[in-house]
């Protein structure tokens, strides 16, 4: 390990929790402008509702999360300096915009979805719920525990942990695909060629922000999630 851990403190779990009600009334406006929520619902109403779902729902994510890390020998919190965390992000965020970008203009251009671009302000604001609440769950919460229940299950050596770590990413950006076919199907209709095309593409992301989660720490993950983001919906929509 290059860098030395830095300990797992409730603060950090807290902040988390608060960064994720902030990506929960980010998002708000992307979905409203895409059309996932009615028009018809009252802007309050999804506002408070929001809130509510998104304090209890990530208050019990990061609480577990804070549970089940100190049994891993997984580091998330590394003690890396701006640089070091900023760089490889923005490299990996770019890296991950470019290829959704071309594969979506080339492979998947006859999708009805490609065309679907609320305005680049609300892709800004969505970045950020991608950024936090999407990496908390997946990453911080989902990989943790599907590696610590795996480790459980199966006795390794640590020549063989990086078979289990992989394992784990696959299976977490698949979920992390799946994750977005329900509002996808409320703009399009369902079929095999919209699913891959969710899956392939979010895939992508996926494996890029695990790998970064497991060997560069959550927020060098979270940094390149954000700029993949804007790369899609604010640059190169």
């Amino acid at each position: 390990m290059l860098f030395q851990s830095s300990p797992v403190n409730k603060k950090t779990f807290f902040s988390l929790w608060i960064f994720c009600i902030i990506g929960a009334w980010a998002i708000l406006p992307y979905i409203r402008y895409a059309g996932i929520v009615p028009s018809s619902i009252p802007l309050l109403k999804i506002f408070i509702l929001t809130t509510v779902q998104a304090s209890l729902f990530f208050g019990v994510i990061c609480w577990l999360s804070y549970k089940i890390i100190p049994k891993t020998d997984l580091r998330p919190f590394l003690k890396h300096t701006f640089k070091q965390i900023a760089y490889p992000a923005i490299i990996a965020g770019i890296v991950v915009g470019f290829a959704i970008f071309l594969f979506d203009k080339t492979i998947f251009h006859s999708s009805l979805l490609s065309g679907a671009h609320p305005p680049f302000w609300s892709g800004v604001l969505a970045s950020i719920y991608g950024a936090f609440n999407e990496e908390v769950l997946l990453r911080l919460f989902l990989f943790t525990l599907l590696y610590f229940l795996l480790r459980k299950c199966i006795k390794f050596g640590v020549h063989k942990k990086i078979y289990a770590l992989w394992t784990v990413n696959i299976l977490v950006a698949l979920v992390f695909g799946l994750g977005h076919l329900p509002a996808a199907f409320k703009l399009t209709s369902p079929s095999a060629f919209e699913i891959s095309r969710i899956l392939f593409l979010n895939g992508i992301a996926g494996i890029v922000f695990g790998w970064l989660y497991w060997s560069r720490g959550l927020w060098t993950a979270i940094a390149a999630h954000f700029v993949a983001d804007l790369m899609i919906h604010v640059f190169l929509i």
